[in-house]
């Protein structure tokens, strides 16, 4: 016991049953949540969840990583992930060092307040909403000094999977009387290119899990396995509330009603030897500064027309943009997931004035937009600097009216 704290030791054995039980104990999908009480330390295995208080007095919530080598060791700072618009909230860009004042409470058990530890925390490494929302953050300490501590890190899933799965939420929302991480149980899918949501990317999962105000941040994780399989952005604010007469013909109304998570499975290549390198080679997490002129003017849904003649007419991107360096590539595809394919790309655009106005069609149905900055006409696209794309979609249908049965798929 000489190496091994009795905390350690819990956290431990803790780890060591996962497998032997469900996760979720029997919870429903889509029930309430409920409190943990980890007074007889049934919960070890989330002590490293915890609760993210900002400078602006807001909270959120945020995990631990696991970013300890296959040996084992844990030789580097600790790391949180959280999302990225609960650290800076800017559309569009994308952040590397930037300085932080806030602090994680972990060991967050609302019955076990003595056991409470809270750390402080200076720096976001990397904050994204750039197709996005993501951020990790290095709190002052080490991963081994919290893991002695009988904190326990999660890992990231190994890949990400676009199928049905269950799933778990452990959050620290606000607004209970019982302030501490919360269990809820649902299943989690992908919500497909179109989302009819505002402030949503095309690559957002999406799930019915019973979520509150100071959940973002939070970790979905995979009920068997435990590892973080997508990071909590937006909360439905009207999951709770009875649906809205004709809400199941309206695209929009039924949106609304989901959370939305982010999978953050590809920061697996940004820790080399447990130190987040935001410029490594298979990562390259760069700054970014997309401004989109006049958002509020975009379209969710776009329509073909005809011209006097009978000509088909089809609607155009008519998208306006800056971005802080000198050239651009873009292309249009049908799944936002293939943004991410280096294959297609236009050849380099200048950003002076950025205006992208090609023809969105002829097909029906989704159609996104992924643009990419560049230093110079020359540089190629590589699977790093594709972790830096920018997404957005549209829905084109043959009538001026919002269709209304579109199904994310």
């Amino acid at each position: 016991m000489n190496h091994l704290s009795f905390a350690g030791l819990i956290g431990l054995l803790a780890i060591c049953a996962v497998q032997a039980r469900d996760l979720g104990e029997g919870a429903v999908n889509d029930s309430p949540s409920r409190a943990l009480q980890n007074s007889e330390h049934l919960y070890e295995i989330w002590s490293g969840v915890g609760r993210l208080s900002l400078q602006s007095g807001e909270t959120c919530s945020a995990v631990l990583l696991d970013t300890r080598n296959r040996q084992g060791q844990a030789s580097g700072p600790a790391y949180l992930l959280t999302s990225g618009h609960c650290v800076f909230f800017q559309y569009g860009s994308a952040r590397t060092n930037l300085p932080l004042k806030a602090s994680v409470t972990f060991h967050y058990f609302h019955d076990m307040p003595q056991r409470m530890r809270r750390y402080t925390i200076q720096t976001a490494r990397w904050s994204s909403l750039v197709g996005t929302d993501l951020a990790v953050l290095e709190v002052d300490a080490t991963l081994a000094s919290l893991i002695q501590a009988g904190v326990n890190p999660l890992k990231l899933a190994s890949h990400q999977t676009y199928e049905s799965q269950d799933a778990l939420n452990i959050g620290a929302p606000s607004g209970f009387t019982e302030q501490g991480l919360r269990l809820s149980a649902c299943a989690e899918q992908t919500a497909g290119t179109f989302i009819d949501h505002p402030g949503v990317f095309p690559s957002a999962m999406k799930n019915s899990c019973d979520l509150h105000a100071g959940s973002s941040g939070s970790p979905m994780l995979n009920r068997r396995t435990n590892e973080i399989t997508g990071i909590v952005s937006k909360v439905a604010v009207s999951r709770n509330t009875p649906e809205p007469p004709g809400c199941e013909h309206s695209t929009s109304c039924k949106a609304a009603r989901f959370n939305y998570s982010y999978s953050a499975n590809f920061l697996h290549k940004c820790f080399i030897d447990g130190v987040f390198t935001s410029d490594g080679a298979d990562c390259s997490l760069e700054p970014v500064e997309l401004t989109v002129s006049e958002p509020w003017n975009l379209k969710s849904y776009v329509h073909r027309t005809q011209n006097a003649d009978g000509q088909l007419i089809l609607p155009t991107w008519d998208f306006r943009f800056s971005l802080e360096v000198p050239f651009y590539r873009y292309k249009t595809v049908h799944n936002a997931r293939d943004c991410k394919a280096p294959d297609n790309y236009s050849a380099a655009v200048s950003t002076e004035d950025a205006y992208i106005n090609t023809e969105i069609g002829p097909q029906n149905g989704t159609h996104a937009l992924c643009i990419i900055g560049i230093s110079s006409e020359e540089q190629h696209l590589t699977r790093a600097t594709l972790n830096n794309v920018f997404t957005s979609a549209v829905y084109l249908s043959a009538t001026p009216a919002a269709p209304s049965q579109v199904v994310s798929k």
